[in-house]
């Protein structure tokens, strides 16, 4: 597990943006070529991962410079995986920046672009959802887009307006959050609202998202999120596994009604947490 975000004293459903530096704005690991290959074979197929807003193309080949030039400096190959040809719409990928973007890091693209009365989703490449799809967001407002989220209204969405209209080119800022899903892979395109039966809880994994919001000379802003997963039974090999996994059951136990629902895990929390805790239990 590279990032443990519940570990860290942070309350669950809170901003928690941090500066970053420009030299770890991208962050590469072993799974690079995996989630590429993934990644790939859904932007070939699945036309829902692609929503791109005429009068983006400036900034998406800002985008694809930035991410491009990263890449040379870190000193790894722009496309360590053979990308689609074309996308799911027969477009020819080198016809798309943003989405020969994504090709080369395995994080998800998405374009922010400030409207006269909020911002706005103008433009994205996310092959790894959780639990959400594209077009149903696609020029939303940032209202729209999170309101289903739990504390939204009020002093949250007022600080993330400020983040976004204060953010400066060349000082990106990071965060990191967590859930748990039941089975599948990177990407969760079904509602995670939905209750899984406890029986599900045998095939728990630990999802992590890093995201990092960084302004464009465009004006724009891009957000990234990479998706990580990881069995719990990890825990258990983990030198400070019990850590671990009591962090992450005392913040299952600690989230409030609504909080649970959000995660999908109101069925399940008393299960989930007792499994935690057993998995490093001796």
């Amino acid at each position: 597990m590279r990032h443990t975000p519940w570990a860290d004293g942070k309350r669950p459903f809170s901003i928690a943006m941090s500066p970053i530096a420009l030299e770890d704005w991208l962050e590469l690991d072993p799974r690079r070529e995996a989630d590429l290959t993934e990644k790939a074979a859904i932007l070939a197929t699945d036309p829902a991962a692609v929503c791109i807003m005429p009068g983006t193309d400036e900034a998406a080949a800002e985008v694809h410079g930035l991410i491009g030039g990263d890449l040379t400096r870190q000193g790894v190959p722009l496309f360590p995986v053979a990308p689609p040809a074309a996308l799911a719409d027969g477009t020819p990928l080198a016809a798309s920046p943003l989405a020969a973007a994504a090709m080369m890091v395995p994080d998800d693209l998405v374009i922010m672009r400030r409207g006269a009365d909020a911002w706005h989703l103008a433009a994205g490449v996310v092959a790894f959802p959780s639990a959400w799809l594209l077009p149903e967001k696609f020029g939303q407002p940032m209202d729209a887009i999170h309101r289903s989220v739990p504390g939204w209204e009020g002093p949250m969405a007022r600080r993330v307006a400020r983040i976004f209209d204060n953010l400066v080119v060349d000082q990106p800022v990071w965060r990191l959050n967590w859930s748990v899903q039941f089975g599948g892979g990177l990407a969760i395109p079904a509602d995670k609202h939905v209750r899984p039966p406890a029986e599900r809880v045998a095939d728990t994994l630990v999802r992590v998202e890093r995201q990092t919001l960084r302004r464009l000379r465009t004006g724009d802003l891009l957000f990234t999120i990479k998706v990580m997963v990881d069995p719990v039974e990890a825990f258990a090999r983990h030198p400070d596994g019990r850590h671990l996994a009591w962090s992450l059951a005392d913040q299952i136990d600690r989230l409030d009604p609504a909080q649970l629902a959000y995660k999908g895990l109101s069925a399940v929390r008393d299960t989930l947490s007792a499994r935690l805790r057993a998995l490093v239990a001796s």
